[in-house]
């Protein structure tokens, strides 16, 4: 019986960090760029009371008696799916259609990077996050430019006093394995040793996505998806809590012998 009740208390533990992954999930459904989280499980180790394989008294194979000893989360990673364009009035607002990030410049001079491309200009022409972070290579913006325009291969154009000028090209990073990048808050992704180095390269080129201007990449989160995954933790994390009820009860049973 005390075995049922740590192994329900795993399943209950689980459920719990499922339930807080899919609430962030529910939460950002609307921040721009936002990646869904997936809580990832395993079954813990096995107390073996009779080995499967092993030959019972008629020399026959026996199946072999093994107990769980419950549940443990392993990971809780990102999907990077493609998330729906959304169309906006900003010349700024920056999708990228495909695979890529955006890279930002921190104040502590490491790089971060990012699939919300909702920028703004600074007071010095620099275009920047909401928090002020420069866009890593994006060319200063002129402030008497009357129009500002982003190709799909990054090239940016601006135009002053009627005149269009080339100011440059903004390149992309992408990564052997998205999934391993650290989410640093604030819509940014920090590079680790399971994500890979950064590899850049120009947009519209091979294996890097393209830019779409006057849109915003929207969170890939589907809140009935969500809601459904919701219920049904809910309701495991209800049969868990019945388990250990269920256990206490025998245990007072056995207790309560004469």
């Amino acid at each position: 019986m005390n075995r049922a009740l740590w192994i329900a208390a795993t399943g209950m533990e689980s459920q719990q960090l499922l339930t807080d992954t899919i609430a962030n999930n529910m939460a950002n459904v609307n921040t721009t760029g936002y990646k869904r989280s997936i809580a990832h499980f395993q079954d813990l180790l096995y107390q073996s009371i009779s080995n499967p394989g092993a030959a019972t008294a008629d020399s026959e194979t026996a199946v072999g008696i093994q107990l769980g000893n419950g549940v443990r989360a392993v990971s809780v990673s990102k999907n990077f799916s493609q998330g729906t364009l959304e169309n906006s009035s900003s010349a700024l607002d920056i999708a990228i259609e495909g695979d890529g990030f955006f890279q930002i410049d921190l104040p502590d001079g490491t790089t971060a990077y990012t699939r919300a491309g909702n920028f703004h200009l600074n007071s010095t022409g620099q275009v920047v996050t909401a928090e002020g972070h420069p866009v890593s290579g994006f060319p200063t913006i002129e402030s008497n430019a009357t129009a500002i325009d982003i190709a799909k291969d990054g090239t940016v154009s601006t135009v002053v006093d009627g005149v269009s000028s080339n100011k440059g090209r903004i390149s992309l990073a992408r990564f052997a394995n998205s999934e391993g990048l650290s989410s640093f808050g604030h819509n940014l992704y920090i590079e680790t040793e399971s994500s890979g180095t950064a590899l850049t390269g120009n947009p519209s080129t091979s294996g890097y996505g393209s830019l779409v201007q006057y849109f915003t990449e929207s969170s890939n989160v589907e809140i009935v998806k969500e809601m459904v995954a919701l219920i049904a933790s809910q309701r495991a994390y209800e049969l868990n809590s019945k388990s250990i009820r269920t256990a206490d009860e025998m245990l007072r049973m056995i207790n309560n012998l004469k």
